[in-house]
């Protein structure tokens, strides 16, 4: 089987080699041919199997490269990436079936968004964390339900120091 290689000049050579002939071999014949040392020739060729009269472009390693940088030292530690917390049977927490077999809903759709956008359940209304949109719980009145009071301890209260007369110290005006 013939094959073309061509080299970094242009010019073109022939090699007569057999289908079982390695790459080193072919390395070798265009290294007596070329004059350049088998070790620092590439061949390259498109397809991964060679066919008869194929042509094969000859390369030659280079050394060196990209100057190496130097590795940035950070001063703050990098943010911890949020790790999704897997809930198995997590749908059930939005639906309810009785034992009819009779499917109600646990929590309200948002209106503005798209379909399967639930809004949060809080004491006195319901919240889209989505748009924003809330809908007020409201009494048989029809008045808006009072928020419920939470059993917190008394807070703290601080006292801010007040400056003394004449301002701070070595200001100029």
């Amino acid at each position: 089987m013939q094959l073309f290689v061509k080299t970094l000049t242009g010019a073109t050579l022939t090699c007569d080699v057999e289908g079982t002939t390695q790459v080193a071999e072919l390395k070798q014949q265009v290294a007596e041919k070329t004059g350049v040392s088998a070790e620092e020739i590439v061949l390259i060729q498109g397809l991964s199997v060679v066919e008869k009269e194929a042509t094969i472009n000859m390369v030659i390693r280079l050394c060196g490269g990209k100057k190496k940088r130097k590795k940035k030292i950070y001063t703050k530690p990098k943010r911890i990436a949020h790790k999704h917390k897997k809930r198995p049977k997590a749908i059930l927490e939005y639906f309810n079936v009785d034992n009819t077999g009779k499917i109600t809903k646990l929590k309200i759709e948002c209106e503005k968004c798209p379909a399967g956008t639930y809004m949060a359940d809080h004491p006195d209304r319901h919240t889209c964390g989505k748009c924003g949109n809330m809908f007020y719980k409201l009494t048989k009145d029809g008045k808006r339900l009072p928020i419920p009071k939470q059993n917190k301890p008394a807070a703290v209260v601080k006292e801010v120091a007040v400056a003394a007369k004449g301002g701070a110290k070595g200001k100029k005006k």
